[in-house]
């Protein structure tokens, strides 16, 4: 086997930096959801997905943080022990982390097929639990056959880092076969296909707006929301994130091949370990950056109701512009009720409702 064995040092940094990746993650993740719960304009189909997606990421930061627990108390002692504790993290944390690939590829799906289609699509009872049945279910299936096998564990920290994911290694039969099948197959897919699908939906927005004056994606699809359009940089984000340990796996692997290790790529390889500590642990917690901090909606709803005292100020500037100035205002809801209406394909159509806005402006 000719792999890194990390020393106890760079092992308890990457269990000190898993345990803050993954607590700002479980806060993260029950803010989505609470933001579901209470705030009605953002409950459409694409946000029940993305709630689903945050619970497999909350239970990924879950198991990372039951690792840094079983590090810091049996860890350093029993490096090369997979027993039950180890293998019930595995369990959780490669049954989640397939969970949320599936996910992530479904709302692509999703919003590819709305925007690119120009459509709503609708989806049934019986579709929303086919979605569940394949997200939860194969990597279910998956992990409890590595269970029944017995590959799931530790292998003295040499790939895995504090985790216990597999008891295999490169060198042993079928090992690269089961580290693809449990996740890094499912992870690569995941970026090929999120990442091709949001590309083409930010370049097909891109050359709309560029014949339209306004293409919003509530516009082309009444079931998304205008803030939707975040999520063609979930990939990115992803890809971020867990890129460190990816590449570290194909490092492993060429290492493996060519038997030769390098001093400085071992010093890259602890570094690559500390990037994937947080990333591998943090999608729920930026997530959360990007559905509420970055919506506007979200954001919006929570400075009102959070904030007392900003949501009199607002309602008293709101007012006192009414009064001061009814011609923008009347002009500011018209533009907002533009953005709200769908685009419409017939010319002739379409200059009628503009004739009529300009009547109604003069009017004013």
């Amino acid at each position: 086997m000719n792999q890194t064995t990390f020393d106890v040092f760079d092992l308890t940094i990457s269990a000190r930096i898993t345990t803050v990746s993954s607590s700002m993650s479980l806060v993260g993740g029950i803010i989505i959801i609470l933001s579901y719960r209470y705030i009605p304009a953002t409950q459409n189909q694409v946000r029940a997905m993305l709630v689903a997606l945050t619970v497999a990421d909350m239970l990924t930061a879950l198991g990372y943080e039951i690792s840094s627990l079983r590090w810091y108390t049996i860890g350093m002692k029993n490096s090369d022990t997979s027993d039950i504790f180890c293998k019930a993290q595995s369990f959780l944390t490669t049954f989640s982390s397939m969970s949320s690939f599936f996910w992530t590829t479904f709302i692509a799906l999703y919003l590819f097929h709305c925007v690119w289609f120009s459509t709503d699509l609708q989806v049934s009872r019986s579709q929303r639990l086919w979605l569940h049945c394949i997200a939860w279910g194969l990597p279910g299936v998956i992990t409890s056959v590595a269970l029944l096998y017995g590959v799931l564990g530790n292998n003295g920290f040499a790939l895995n880092g504090v985790w216990c994911w597999l008891d295999k290694t490169f060198a042993d039969k079928y090992g690269l076969h089961w580290m693809l099948l449990t996740g890094k197959g499912w992870e690569i897919l995941t970026y090929l296909i999120t990442a091709s699908l949001y590309t083409s939906l930010k370049i097909r927005t891109f050359l709309k707006r560029g014949r339209h004056n306004s293409y919003l994606w509530n516009q082309v699809s009444n079931g998304l929301r205008r803030e939707d359009e975040l999520f063609c940089f979930t990939w990115l984000i992803l890809y971020c994130l867990r890129v460190w340990g990816t590449i570290r796996f194909v490092i492993d692997i060429i290492e493996d091949g060519n038997h030769i290790k390098n001093a400085h790529v071992e010093k890259f390889k602890v570094a690559l370990l500390f990037l994937q500590s947080y990333g591998d642990s943090a999608q729920a917690f930026w997530n959360f950056i990007l559905f509420c901090v970055c919506d506007n909606t979200v954001r919006s709803f929570s400075l009102d109701n959070l904030i007392p005292l900003n949501n009199h100020k607002k309602v008293s500037t709101d007012s006192a512009d009414i009064h001061s100035n009814p011609q923008e205002n009347t002009n500011t809801n018209l533009q907002k009720d533009n953005e709200q209406q769908p685009l419409l394909h017939s010319r002739k159509l379409t200059h009628s409702v503009a004739h009529s806005h300009k009547n109604l402006t003069t009017s004013v």
